[in-house]
């Protein structure tokens, strides 16, 4: 009997968009929030909140991705920046032909946002749900 491993698609998720961000000054992509965060610099984080396992090796994700930064007064560049962090996790082919992707498919019905976080820190904060279809890799 053969395993699946479902893939890390924060870590993988994490690097592609770094790689296709190098123009951010000060960019960070994690899959967490440092716990001292103030907003000092850019920041976006990418969560994998699961799904379903459709077929052997086919794994249905949905990811939240956090984009924070600047502040509320300023917000514009957050927005911008989430509105293209969103083009880039929305782009089928992209992500299918990237180097070592696990990205089948783009759920396009289950993509959501980007939408303004109102909380109580001074940064600015944008949300926004990818929903991904994924290979996993078989083990023995």
């Amino acid at each position: 009997m053969t395993g699946v491993v479902p893939p890390d698609l924060e870590q993988w998720l994490c690097d592609y968009l770094r790689a296709r961000l190098p123009d951010v000054p000060g960019l960070k992509v994690k899959n967490k929030t440092p716990p001292d965060y103030v907003g000092a610099y850019p920041l976006v984080t990418i969560r994998d909140d699961g799904g379903d396992r459709d077929e052997f090796l086919e794994y249905t994700r949905s990811i939240g991705v956090n984009v924070l930064g600047w502040n509320q007064a300023r917000d514009k560049p957050c927005k911008d920046l989430a509105r293209r962090v969103s083009a880039l996790l929305t782009d089928e082919t992209a992500l299918q032909s990237a180097s070592g992707s696990p990205v089948i498919a783009v759920d396009y019905g289950s993509c959501n946002g980007p939408y303004a976080v109102t909380e109580e820190a001074e940064y600015a904060h944008y949300y926004l749900i990818v929903g991904l279809m994924a290979a996993g890799e078989p083990i023995d």
